[in-house]
């Protein structure tokens, strides 16, 4: 989905002023946005758009997964890890066997893990909607807007 630069403007505030923990939201939110643009694309057959928003997802991913602190996380960073990996592996079987059902399985999953994220926010500001159908902003600026891609990321972990 292509932003206005208002909207990216409005996206980008959101992030600086996000806590630690809302990034994190932050990033659900945009991987829950790609799925779901590349769940619309398999039902049209687009299979450039289909790989477009599976690619921004798998960057997604990437910025989640590295985020962790492996020293400091313990037990809790390696779940984490796995489960990125394992929603990674997903996708990857999905793109494969352009399957719905199981891109539609991972938004369960993410939706869920979200939720947990959202409850241990000691901001909780979720103020901007996203196309993610949740209530916070749908992208993060490093990883970030489709639009622009090839920023760098910043140096923060969850």
């Amino acid at each position: 989905m292509k932003r206005t630069q208002t909207e990216l403007a409005y996206l980008r505030a959101a992030v600086q002023n996000a806590s630690p923990v809302g990034l994190v939201i932050i990033l659900f939110d945009q991987l829950i946005s790609d799925l779901k643009g590349a769940i619309a694309a398999m039902e049209k057959r687009d299979v450039e758009t289909r790989s477009a928003e599976l690619k921004h997802g798998f960057l997604v991913l990437a910025q989640l997964q590295g985020s962790l602190n492996m020293e400091k996380g313990g037990e809790a960073a390696i779940h984490f890890s796995r489960f990125y990996s394992a929603v990674r592996a997903a996708m990857m079987e999905a793109h494969l066997k352009v399957s719905t059902e199981i891109l539609v399985r991972q938004i369960g999953l993410l939706l869920d893990v979200r939720q947990a994220w959202q409850q241990v926010d000691p901001t909780n500001v979720s103020a901007v909607p996203s196309s993610a159908g949740t209530s916070s902003s749908a992208v993060m600026q490093p990883v970030v807007a489709k639009e622009e891609q090839g920023t760098t990321a910043t140096d923060w972990t969850a």
